[in-house]
This record gives C-alpha cells, structure tokens and sequence, in this order.
C-alpha cells in the first residue's frame, strides 16, 4: 500500500510539471513569430572556477581536472547567457503547435519548428564536448558520474535538447515532446537553484 501510494504521488508529480509545460504556464512566447534564432555562443575567459566543496562532489575533487574546470566554465557560461532564450523559444513552440492541433501543416508551424530545431541543435553541439568531459565513467563498476557539481546535469541536458529536435524533426506532436521537455526544465531547474553557475 505504501509503495502505490509513493508510485502515485510521484506519477501525479510528473504530470503537474508536464501540465504546466504543455499548457503554456510558463513563460513563452505568444506566437510563432516570436521565436528567433539565438547567436552562436561564445565562451570568454574568466577567473570564475566551479566549486569543489559541496558534498557528495567534495569526495572527488582530487579527480577534477583543468580540462573539467573549463568545460564547466563555459556550460555555465552558456547556460547564464542562453538557456532562458532557448527553452522560452521551446515551450513557445510546442504550446503553438498545440494550438494548432498538432497540425505541422497550419501556417507557420514548419517554420517555426525548423527555427527552434536550429536552436537546439546549436545548443547541443556546444555542449556535448562540454558535458562528455564532465560526466565521466567510474572504472571498474562503468557507473557513470561527474565530480563537479552539476556536471551530470549539463549532460542531461544535452541529452534532453537533442530528443526534442529529434521529435521536432519527425514532426511529432506536441504531447509526444512534452515529457522531453519537462525534463530539460527539471535539469535546468537543478543548475538554477543550485547557483552554482552564478558569476560564471
């Protein structure tokens, strides 16, 4: 009885968050129109470095590395500059297409998806070094983890931004999307409230 009740509970916390994503109650944009395409990033030098101080990452500072530190840098770099931009321009478009009934024919649909497929594709392939240099694998178990704080998390993220463009790609409808997108906002969420990208 315990275990379907915690089942349920959690069932009925992922459906709220996809709720709220699908219906729009997050920032987006009112239109098609509005989703423009983001400038390629650029990463710029900075003193700013990642913590290595909070525990669980604490017991694995010894294993990061210059090449993590930078990597981290500029995920967060980008993350400060362009996250906000892009899951606006995402949740704006999917809410669109909802809208339109999931119709990829309706008038302006295709070309707002192509946009926001861009943008992710952008995004993803400026983190993918990135977060394949921060999430590591743990020999001789092959676990995986990162041992910078939120390390993982860029790399969920990645990973999240690449699903959506696929399913944008193949023209699914918006509430096929909707789980992959609730999920980024659930990884971008994590970053956000841990602060550990502020000054970066």
């Amino acid at each position: 009885m315990v275990l379907n009740w915690k089942h349920g509970l959690r069932r009925f916390g992922i459906a709220v968050t996809a709720a709220l994503v699908s219906a729009g109650a997050l920032a987006v944009p009112a239109a098609a129109d509005d989703v423009a395409s983001l400038p390629v990033f650029q990463p710029a030098p900075s003193d700013w470095m990642p913590r290595t101080n909070v525990w669980p990452n604490s017991l694995w500072a010894n294993r990061v590395t210059p090449e993590m530190n930078t990597a981290m840098r500029e995920s967060c770099q980008w993350f400060n500059a362009q996250y906000d931009p892009l899951m606006s321009g995402v949740s704006g478009f999917q809410h669109f297409l909802a809208g339109q009934k999931d119709v990829w024919t309706a008038t302006g649909v295709q070309n707002a998806g192509n946009v926001v497929a861009a943008n992710l594709d952008q995004s993803a392939t400026f983190l993918e070094p990135r977060a394949n240099i921060l999430y590591i694998i743990n020999y001789p178990d092959q676990s995986q983890y990162s041992p910078l704080e939120h390390g993982d998390s860029f790399y969920h993220l990645w990973y999240q931004f690449t699903q959506i463009s696929d399913k944008i790609k193949q023209q699914r409808p918006a509430g096929q999307i909707n789980a992959n997108v609730a999920t980024a906002y659930v990884y971008g969420n994590a970053i956000r409230g841990s602060g550990v990208c502020n000054g970066a």
